[in-house]
């Protein structure tokens, strides 16, 4: 069973831009909206930065971080998952991103 989405917002100063779908952009504007973010991303592509992201945007929710603090710590599992936009050709960058994910996901299975 899903958990409930997060409907309290807090917006961000600036909103965190990735890449979504085939070349698609998709701007994160709020702490709502990275919480709903990182509560859609598949289990099997969590880790370190993904747990850093979460514990980050809750503790923004109970006022014990600042939310550009969170915003940072989403950017960071963005960049670390290889759907930060950069405004690179999204075709190029989505395969790249994906060759980011299998070899960490290989990377992972070989730990275990």
């Amino acid at each position: 069973m899903k958990e409930a989405l997060v409907t309290s917002d807090m917006p961000l100063r600036r909103p965190v831009a990735i890449a979504v779908g085939a070349g698609f952009k998709r701007e994160i504007a709020s702490l709502a909206a990275m919480q709903n973010f990182l509560k859609e991303w598949p289990e099997t592509m969590r880790g370190d930065c993904y747990c850093a992201a979460v514990q980050a945007c809750e503790a923004a929710r109970t006022g014990e971080m600042k939310l550009e603090q969170a915003r940072r710590a989403f950017l960071s599992f963005a960049e670390k998952a290889g759907i930060k936009w950069t405004g690179v050709d999204p075709v190029t960058a989505l395969r790249e991103a994906k060759i980011r994910r299998v070899r960490a996901r290989r990377e992972s299975e070989a730990r275990h």
